[in-house]
């Protein structure tokens, strides 16, 4: 999508029918699911996102704007300034922030400064739409996969199976969740972080997010046991071999969901 797309696009958000994409200087932004431009004028600041089409059979957009209105209001996402029901938002940009590197969990300070959000969404008692079952995802997206992946892919689907199984006595808790905390969706402002992209929030183990970070930042062992001590002060005791079984079923679910994004665009795309 280019900024002549965009002519298109501008019509239908009451906060834009009344310019044309030459009143801003438009930069394009990365995202693997979306569509992302930065608005800027004299006197607007916007990020604009646009879905892109294969991404309606993998998002709940309504459990979405839901879930990120819940975590609004807790002050750990931004505000929305306009959406639809198929997912394209306006929002206003966050200028003075960056996204987080994998030295940024080098220091203990930073490292809490990290989990503070991640801490209170967890422990906020908010329920979430949606309640994600890891072993149906991986199923449903294997089940989509050409056949030359499903091959690839077979034997770590059923470890992952065998270690799931051995999940469901030792791993009961469910708490809203992100599920997509990658660094580029942990936002450093000033000294707060804002969590942004809450596409596939929803009901989850609190492992999850806390292996997506962990896979995310590439943690060592060491690191990554500093990290569940620091998340578990003042709450529940976090066992470190079930964070290690999740940071193994969040790679394949990775794995399976960039395989199974190819093959729903198409060949060529």
């Amino acid at each position: 999508m280019n900024q002549l797309d965009l002519e298109e696009v501008f019509p239908s958000l009451p906060l834009l029918r009344d310019f044309v994409s030459n009143d801003f200087k438009i930069t394009p932004l990365a995202g693997y699911t979306n569509h992302n431009f930065r608005l800027q004028n004299h006197r607007e600041d916007w990020v604009l996102r646009i879905p892109k089409p294969e991404t309606d059979r993998f998002i709940d957009r309504e459990a979405e704007a839901h879930n990120q209105s819940l975590a609004c209001g807790l002050g750990i996402a931004p505000v929305v300034s306009w959406r639809d029901g198929s997912g394209i938002t306006l929002t206003p940009t966050l200028y003075s922030s960056r996204a987080l590197r994998a030295t940024d969990f080098d220091d203990d300070n930073m490292l809490q400064t990290i989990l503070t959000p991640v801490q209170r969404l967890h422990r906020s008692g908010l329920t979430f739409l949606g309640r994600v079952d890891l072993k149906e995802l991986l199923s449903r997206h294997f089940a989509i996969l050409k056949r030359t992946d499903q091959e690839r892919l077979k034997p770590r689907l059923r470890q992952a199976e065998r270690v799931l199984s051995l999940l469901e006595t030792r791993d009961s808790l469910y708490v809203a969740s992100h599920n997509d905390l990658v660094l580029e969706n942990l936002l450093l402002d000033d000294a707060n972080i804002w969590l942004i992209d809450w596409e596939y929030s929803a009901m989850a183990s609190p492992y999850w997010d806390l292996a997506t970070i962990c896979n995310a930042a590439e943690l060592d062992l060491n690191r990554s046991r500093r990290l569940l001590r620091l998340y578990s002060d003042g709450g529940e005791p976090m066992q470190e071999s079930i964070l290690f079984d999740y940071r193994g079923l969040l790679k394949l679910l990775t794995d399976c969901w960039m395989a199974a994004l190819v093959e729903s665009r198409g060949p060529g795309c």
